[in-house]
Formats: structure tokens, C-alpha cells, sequence
């Protein structure tokens, strides 16, 4: 019977196979808990909106401008002054705090403008109705318009004025004239001063009238004329020049981030 030989290399692998084993179980088991502990800390702002589609403008650490709905990047965190705006709807404006460490989810509702509130600003300034209803070209031409026929008016009028004076000063002068031929020259005069200022009010009231015409035109064109629209996705407007890029999950559409200095 031969005796038993135990190589001492495969007797030290043995021994320290568990060891190895040991050791790569723990740093597997390390590896799985650091990146489930990163997962567990990702957190996500998301900000909604009725209707969708709002452009949003947030400025705060950034200037941010997005489209609802959208993410933003987890790494804003802050005090954010948030104004909202799309075309038929009144413009949203207020202050939101995104909190680190944590999801935030930020929801508003924006009120369609309507007809009475744009007729009722019409009533006070000629075109403001339009402009309140997006209807910008349309307001500028009611707006300028009105003005143009009311400065004509006022300079009418003191025309009119002027030569209504200028009449009543020849009158006096007749009642105190002693003289046949004063008296002749002043009545003919008279005369023609008379139809002048005569002339000049009837100027003068077509100034007014055409600017009054003017006036309710537009405050019946801001109601009858109220635009109706369905709701489209626009596109946002870019503030500022030094872009940030910043990783998304695909869910949120048109991001874009500003520095502010």
C-alpha cells in the first residue's frame, strides 16, 4: 500500500478557494446595493398642465423653457418663479419650490379667455380686445386707427373753436359800428366768417362721428369676431444664448436650459 501524497500547491488552493469565493460574494453583494441605493435616490420633477401643450418659463438657478408635459432634470432643485402661457387661454403665473431628494409633481389648469373680457377691453381702448385675443396686427391697425381719427377730431374742434371766435369778434364789432360802409363791410364779413365756422363744425363733427363709428366697430368686432380655437402643440421660445444639456427619459418634449448670470 502505497501512502497517500498530498501535493501542498493543490492543498493551498483548497484552502484558499473559499476565501476567494468570500470575497467576490461580497463585492457582488456591495456592487447590488450601491446601485440599487443610486436608483432608489433618483428623483424627477414632472410638471402638467390643462390644456397640454403650455409653454412654460421658469426662471429660478436657470432659465428653463419647456412644453408641457415635461420632466426636468433632477438636478433642478429650488425656489422657480413659473409663468405659463398658450394662445386663447390666460396666462398662468406663480412660484413653485422643487425639493431635492424626493419626486415633485407640479399641476395647473389655465382658463380659456372669452369674449366678454376682450369686448370689455375693447370698450375702453380701441383694439385692446384683439390684443387681448392674440389678435395682434388687427389690434395695432384698430388701435392706431382710432387714435389717428381722434387727434384729427381734437384738431377740428379747435379749429372750429378758432373760427366760431373769430365770428363772434365780427359781430361785436357790427353792433358797434356807427358808419353805413363800416356796417356793410362788417355784414359781409360776417357772413363769410359765419360759413367758415360753419364749415369747421361740420368737419369737426365728421371727425368725431367717424371716430365714434370707429370706436363701437371694434368693441362689436372683439365679441363677434372672438377667435375659437383647438388646442396645438407649439413650439417654445429659447431665452438666453448659453445652453446647458441635460439627460432626459423621453417623456418630456422640447427642454432647454439657461444659465443666468
Amino acid at each position: 500500500m502505497q501512502p497517500l501524497m498530498i501535493n501542498k500547491k493543490d492543498l493551498l488552493l483548497q484552502r484558499s478557494l473559499p476565501s476567494f469565493v468570500k470575497i467576490y460574494f461580497l463585492i457582488t453583494l456591495s456592487i447590488i446595493m450601491c446601485s440599487g441605493k443610486v436608483l432608489a435616490q433618483k428623483t424627477s420633477t414632472l410638471i402638467n398642465s390643462d390644456p397640454p401643450g403650455v409653454i412654460l418659463s421658469l426662471e429660478g438657478e436657470y432659465r428653463i423653457t419647456a412644453t408641457t408635459p415635461c420632466r426636468l432634470p433632477e438636478n433642478i432643485t429650488g425656489f422657480y418663479r413659473l409663468k405659463a402661457r398658450l394662445t386663447g387661454y390666460e396666462t398662468w403665473d406663480g412660484e413653485i419650490m422643487i425639493l431635492p431628494g424626493q419626486d415633485n409633481t407640479f399641476s395647473f389648469t389655465l382658463s380659456p379667455k372669452t369674449r366678454f373680457k376682450a369686448g370689455l377691453r375693447s370698450l375702453f381702448f380701441p383694439g385692446w380686445g384683439q390684443y387681448y385675443s392674440d389678435q395682434r396686427y388687427r389690434a395695432a391697425l384698430l388701435s392706431l386707427s382710432t387714435l389717428g381719427l381722434g387727434v384729427a377730431s381734437l384738431i377740428a374742434d379747435a379749429d372750429y373753436r378758432r373760427k366760431r371766435d373769430d365770428y363772434f369778434q365780427i359781430m361785436t364789432d357790427l353792433s358797434n359800428a356807427v358808419t353805413a360802409e363800416e356796417i356793410l363791410q362788417l355784414r359781409n364779413l360776417a357772413r363769410e366768417k359765419n360759413r367758415q365756422a360753419y364749415d369747421a363744425e361740420t368737419t369737426r363733427n365728421v371727425f368725431i362721428g367717424v371716430t365714434v363709428g370707429l370706436w363701437a366697430y371694434n368693441l362689436i368686432d372683439a365679441v363677434i369676431f372672438f377667435p375659437e380655437r383647438k388646442f396645438v402643440f407649439q413650439k417654445p421660445l429659447t431665452i438666453g444664448l448659453n445652453q446647458i444639456k441635460a439627460d432626459f427619459d423621453g417623456q418630456e418634449t422640447n427642454l432647454k436650459l439657461i444659465v443666468m448670470f
